[in-house]
């Protein structure tokens, strides 16, 4: 969420960014998230051209933060828009007990529900009970040129995520662990993230993984572009998902993606076009996938560019484009039968 965030703030005049979280810490993230409400709250007093307020928010404790946001501003009626980008939102939803009934209630408050995929509307509008999601990709920003690079051994594989058991990277740590004597000299595993750093330290260090994989720390900027750039090949094997931005940012880079089969990511990864999509968990598939990688190296290069060509959909211009018919539809109702036949013809 905080690298669509990013996106936005470069790409959207007069983007207005309030953040409601601050860090880990209980007690000082609540004092953030009171100063950041009393804050919006004067915003909205005190002008008054502000018509929409547009949530971002993912699970748990970000959307009960962000359903407080909600009630507040359509107190002051001002539109609100819920734009959800969290992968774990129905395990969330599914133990939220006796918050079911308040989080269905929020949904059903705001006016509009934006949603990243097929998948998550249909989800979303069975909960709401009403067709009322809709689908909006993220953005990414795409280079302004892009220097081929040629395909050598080892063909570098870049993880780029949150260092996280449900983002599966411990499950390929497995996996090369597992095919070290036949992935050695053809493949080098790129990490960077954030998070159980620790974990994934000791597994490499204990297995005598240091040749196969390799953690580059937490990259932003420059250094993450130029990750990208050096790598052949990125791959993100979650077991939930929205619509991935680590996945889009690889793509308008010309890589050539292995992904799960979850959340958005069958909306931008197609097998036999961009890449390969496989079950969570699923270490044969991913055998497959590398012995035919190393047999056929050059199949990466026609992966990657069409994923290039994908990648061209979710550029800032055209998420703008549709945020923008998103927000004449709520300032003025009689425009949104003009754009959802506009959306028809698209």
């Amino acid at each position: 969420m905080a690298s669509v965030l990013q996106v936005y703030s470069k790409n959207i005049q007069h983007f207005n960014y309030l953040p409601t979280y601050y860090n880990k810490n209980t007690f000082l993230n609540l004092l953030h998230f009171t100063k950041a409400l009393a804050k919006l709250i004067w915003i909205i007093i005190s002008n008054h051209q502000i018509k929409i307020v547009h949530i971002h928010t993912a699970s748990r404790g970000s959307f009960v933060r962000k359903s407080v946001i909600a009630l507040f501003s359509k107190l002051f009626q001002k539109k609100v828009v819920l734009h959800i980008h969290g992968g774990e939102f129905k395990e969330y939803y599914r133990k939220a007990g006796f918050l079911k009934n308040y989080i269905r209630h929020i949904l059903k408050t705001v006016d509009e529900v934006i949603v990243l995929s097929d998948e998550w509307k249909i989800y979303f509008d069975s909960l709401i009970g009403q067709q009322k999601s809709i689908i909006v990709n993220n953005p990414v920003v795409i280079p302004a040129s892009i220097t081929p690079k040629p395909i050598e051994y080892p063909i570098k594989v870049l993880f780029l995520n949150h260092i996280d058991p449900r983002k599966g990277i411990f499950d390929l740590a497995d996996f090369f662990r597992d095919n070290k004597a036949w992935l050695q000299d053809s493949f080098e595993l790129l990490v960077a993230g954030a998070g159980d750093l620790g974990k994934l330290k000791k597994f490499i260090a204990e297995n005598d993984l240091t040749k196969l994989i390799k953690y580059k720390g937490w990259v932003s900027g420059k250094d993450k572009e130029h990750l990208i750039e050096e790598s052949d090949l990125f791959i993100l094997t979650s077991y939930n998902e929205g619509l991935p931005v680590s996945i889009l940012e690889a793509m308008a880079y010309s890589k050539p993606i292995i992904a799960t089969n979850v959340g958005g990511i069958p909306r931008i990864v197609k097998p036999g076009e961009n890449g390969w999509l496989v079950k969570p968990a699923d270490k044969d598939s991913l055998l497959d996938i590398f012995r035919q990688v190393k047999s056929d190296k050059d199949i990466l290069v026609k992966y990657g560019q069409r994923s290039f060509q994908i990648a061209q959909d979710y550029s800032p211009v055209k998420v703008n484009e549709k945020l923008g018919r998103i927000y004449d539809d709520l300032l003025t109702p009689n425009l949104k039968k003009l754009n959802n036949n506009y959306e028809k013809a698209q």
